[in-house]
This record gives C-alpha cells, sequence and structure tokens, in this order.
C-alpha cells in the first residue's frame, strides 16, 4: 500500500494535541478500505505535525481531510528505508 507523510500546520500545545487525537480516534476505527493511520510526529514550537499514512492515493487522503474538516499544507508520497534490513520498501 502507499506511503503518504501529510503536513499539518496547528497552533496547538501538548494538551490540546492530546485531546485533539482523542476526538480522531473515533474517526479512525471508521477510515474507509485501505487507509491506515500510523503515527504522527510533532514540532510544537514550529506548529507542524507531521502524519504517517497508508492509503491508495494521495487524493483518497485529501479526500477524507477535507471531509473531516481537517486543514492540510501537503500530502507527500513516501518510502520507508529499513534499516535493518538495509531496504528500501517497494
Amino acid at each position: 500500500m502507499p506511503r503518504f507523510i501529510a503536513v499539518h500546520t496547528l497552533p496547538l500545545t501538548d494538551a490540546e494535541f492530546t485531546n485533539s487525537m482523542k476526538q480522531l480516534s473515533e474517526l479512525l476505527s471508521q477510515l474507509p478500505p485501505g487507509v491506515a493511520f500510523h503515527r504522527t510526529y510533532c514540532s510544537f514550537a514550529d506548529h507542524k505535525f507531521f502524519c504517517d499514512w497508508e492509503a491508495p492515493s494521495k487524493e483518497a487522503l485529501e479526500q477524507l481531510f477535507e471531509a473531516q474538516d481537517r486543514p492540510f499544507d501537503a500530502i507527500y508520497p513516501v518510502r520507508l528505508f529499513d534499516v535493518a534490513n538495509l531496504e528500501l520498501e517497494p
């Protein structure tokens, strides 16, 4: 499944982010087929959040974020390099 990093700029504190993710967790159980959320890397000082997703396409994530009224700056297709096996995932 293709992997993506979605970048969000949100002026959130640690506590606000945690509350937001708790609310989002309910929606995660209702994701469309083939869409999976893995993790978020947070830079609170820069108000940037980098979210690791799998989805059939970039457009599928754009539609999901727009339907949930979640702002995003960009969505990048990425590939993971597995350091343990010294392999780039397909």
